[in-house]
């Protein structure tokens, strides 16, 4: 005699998880004025990574006025990592 089994085959259900598409990436070289305002322009379609030689950014041509004054240097000068990572959001 067959048993049920073999009329009614158990079905296997799968269920299929579907990934998100792989998110595009670009690497911008420098954290300076262009830098960063690409970085900000194109984070909301890609992935963006900055990489600069200096973990701050230095208003270069002010650094002269810098040697008159020195407390202006903190005026010239941040630290990229919380402008990259919060104010960009």
């Amino acid at each position: 005699s067959l048993s049920r089994a073999h009329c009614f085959p158990q079905v296997h259900t799968h269920t299929v998880v579907a990934m998100p598409p792989a998110q595009r990436r670009v690497l911008i070289i420098g954290g300076s004025f262009a830098g960063l305002a690409m970085g900000r322009d194109l984070k909301s379609h890609f992935l963006v990574t900055i990489v600069d030689a200096k973990e701050f950014f230095e208003y270069t041509p002010g650094v002269l006025r810098a040697y008159v004054k020195p407390k202006h240097l903190d005026a010239l000068t941040f630290t990229l990592y919380p402008v990259i990572e919060y104010r960009m959001e």
